[in-house]
């Protein structure tokens, strides 16, 4: 049992609408996409402790990425048309998958997380002559688990005993 590597985990972008979900593979092109869970803690001193007391409260969640500008890939031209047309707001949000293709693979594909994302494009710099796209991709409300079949691009929610 060796270190996790980075190919062992698939990011995937949604570059259609809510409606009409179309998830690309955020592959060539991009070198860095990170996965900052950020853990927000709370502290409380209690009447008897010296010592506060903390636990975890929440999660800012974040996806800082790099990539060159190969515009014939799709989810790179999705972001850079966010970051070139200025978007705000519900028209720079999309959803986003992280897949652990390490996972053991069932009858509906790898265990995967979904949530909805704002893209935020940070900068389009000049490295040695080419550009380079960069930014992060900012979490809104909490993950969805499941499955995601690479081949057909479907996610499927797990069910739990209450669901079910």
């Amino acid at each position: 049992m060796g270190v996790k590597q980075r190919y062992q985990e698939a990011d995937y972008l949604n570059v259609g609408t809510s409606e009409s979900e179309s998830y690309v593979l955020m592959g060539t092109g991009f070198t860095k996409i990170d996965d900052s869970p950020s853990a927000q803690t709370t502290s409380k001193r209690y009447v008897n402790n010296k010592s506060a007391t903390k636990s975890i409260g929440s999660y800012d969640w974040s996806a800082p990425f790099e990539s060159d500008l190969i515009e014939s890939e799709e989810a790179i031209s999705y972001i850079a048309e966010i970051g070139r047309r200025e978007k705000t707001g519900t028209d720079a949000e999309t959803g986003y998958i992280r897949v652990d293709l390490a996972g053991t693979k069932g009858e509906k594909g790898y265990p995967a997380r979904k949530r909805t994302v704002a893209v935020e494009v940070a900068d389009f710099t000049d490295s040695d002559g080419e550009i380079t796209c960069s930014g992060n991709l900012l979490g809104k409300g909490d993950w969805t688990f499941g499955s995601f079949d690479p081949e057909t691009k479907k996610f499927t929610p797990e069910t739990t005993a209450s669901q079910a």
